[in-house]
């Protein structure tokens, strides 16, 4: 299934706002301040800085961000997120808001992706103060040389905490001789758009994307339907330390190009098949969310000597209301009527017509198999029971209180199973034999 944005937002929120480790900042790092909200309830607010970036990768970044707590929970939560800054001149930018009756405090700061110089002068945190009347309750002109900002997103969490980020006060300000405060990202992969790991195959007539990282044993990993190898950014940086990871853009998604033909699952699987061949890899490990969880499937079904183990979470073998719940079908639907991209439309007719796969087909399969998904998720729980239960050598786990993203909702626990199923021997106890 699709919903890349959904993903994509799921995977960068709970990281965001995540305490648990630091795998997930390879590629981005934070820088925050605070301000006690007690007294400022109902209040509008402006986060205005200066800002400019000098950037190595077109798609490195910086943004400004801004956040309310309210007794543990997130009552305004702005990152600029469809607003990167990639200006290499001096610009003013705004983040708007209001502090409800309820806030303890606003933090607030920056935000950098991937490599470049990020400048940032003048950043003020105003609140009204009768019509068309603003106090500056926090202002850093960095003319003292003070940072005055904390790596990361809060005092507590070691989320945005990224080593890769260095900052210093230079005398790069917005005016003759005055200074800014400078955020340096270096050496941080580009997940997705490697210029060192990224290579181009000739593959049945298209030219197809991969990188491949780390060494061990080989695991493939495929992205969901509209999504891209950068998806799972936050997980290469562990898997890379167990496996030889193979990432690839599925044909007409991320980097790779399309053919003038209806996309098909079936032909997104010989792609797979025939990218190994081509690296000559025997067999691998096989990981897929999503739509990429189906090709994990039919890549045990139809290519079984390069499919060592697959683990696919959230797939679907039929495309209809009897795997996918009436609310998707009804959206998949509604985006082929009413998009104006014929790529996304493209995609989203391969997603009503495809897979059609009997559960007769699944009983041939002879890989360990390892069906996941989350119990609020997109996929009905009784589709993937029944995928689990005809697959000879299967195992099922249902993550609790997770969504299609709970790989990334619970991506420590995720890790820990996806390593226990690929690298420990592969068992199916049986209860039976308690009562017998």
């Amino acid at each position: 299934m699709k919903f890349s944005k959904l993903i994509i937002w799921a995977s960068y929120v709970s990281v965001f706002f995540s305490c648990t480790g630091l795998s997930a900042q390879e590629q981005w790092g934070a820088f925050f301040t605070s301000i006690d909200a007690t007294n400022l309830h109902g209040k509008k607010f402006k986060l205005q800085a200066d800002v400019k970036a000098e950037l190595v990768e077109d798609s490195a970044a910086a943004r400004l961000w801004v956040r309310v707590d309210d007794n543990g929970k997130v009552s305004f939560f702005d990152n600029m997120w469809n607003k990167s800054i990639r200006d290499s001149s001096w610009k003013t930018y705004t983040i708007e808001g209001r502090i409800d009756s309820a806030a303890e405090q606003i933090v607030f700061g920056t935000l950098l992706e991937l490599n470049g110089r990020f400048y940032f002068d003048n950043i003020k945190l105003l609140i009204e103060n009768g019509k068309n009347k603003w106090r500056a309750i926090y202002a850093a002109d960095f003319e003292n040389g003070e940072i005055a900002l904390e790596p990361g997103i809060g005092k507590g969490s070691l989320s945005g905490r990224n080593t890769s980020y260095t900052s210093s006060v230079q005398t790069t300000g917005t005016g003759k001789n005055s200074k800014s405060l400078l955020i340096e990202g270096a050496g941080i992969p580009d997940y997705g758009n490697s210029k060192t790991a990224g290579k181009f195959a000739d593959i049945n007539g298209i030219k197809l994307y991969y990188e491949v990282y780390g060494e061990g044993p080989p695991l493939v990993v495929m992205h969901g339907n509209g999504g891209s190898i950068s998806g799972a950014a936050d997980f290469y940086p562990e898997l890379i330390k167990k496996y030889k990871v193979i990432a690839i853009d599925s044909r007409s998604q991320g980097r790779s190009t399309d053919a003038d033909k209806p996309l098909t699952y079936d032909q997104m699987a010989s792609d797979v098949n025939e990218l190994l061949n081509q690296l000559n890899i025997d067999s691998a490990y096989m990981w897929g969310q999503s739509d990429g969880a189906i090709l994990c499937i039919l890549m045990a079904k139809d290519y079984p000597r390069k499919t060592k183990k697959v683990l696919a979470f959230a797939p679907n073998m039929q495309p209809d209301s009897a795997a996918l719940h009436g609310w998707v079908v009804n959206s998949v639907n509604h985006t082929i009527q009413t998009t104006e991209s014929p790529r996304e439309k493209k995609l989203n007719i391969m997603m009503r017509d495809y897979p059609n796969v009997p559960f007769s087909d699944l009983e041939k399969i002879q890989a360990p198999c390892l069906i996941m998904g989350g119990d609020r998720d997109m996929i009905r729980l009784e589709h993937l029971v029944k995928l689990f239960q005809h697959i000879p050598n299967s195992q099922l786990c249902i993550l609790p209180g997770a969504t299609h993203a709970g790989s990334w909702e619970q991506e420590e626990r995720f890790l820990s199973i996806m390593n226990d199923f690929f690298l420990k021997p592969f068992s199916m106890p049986d209860s039976r034999s308690w009562v017998e």
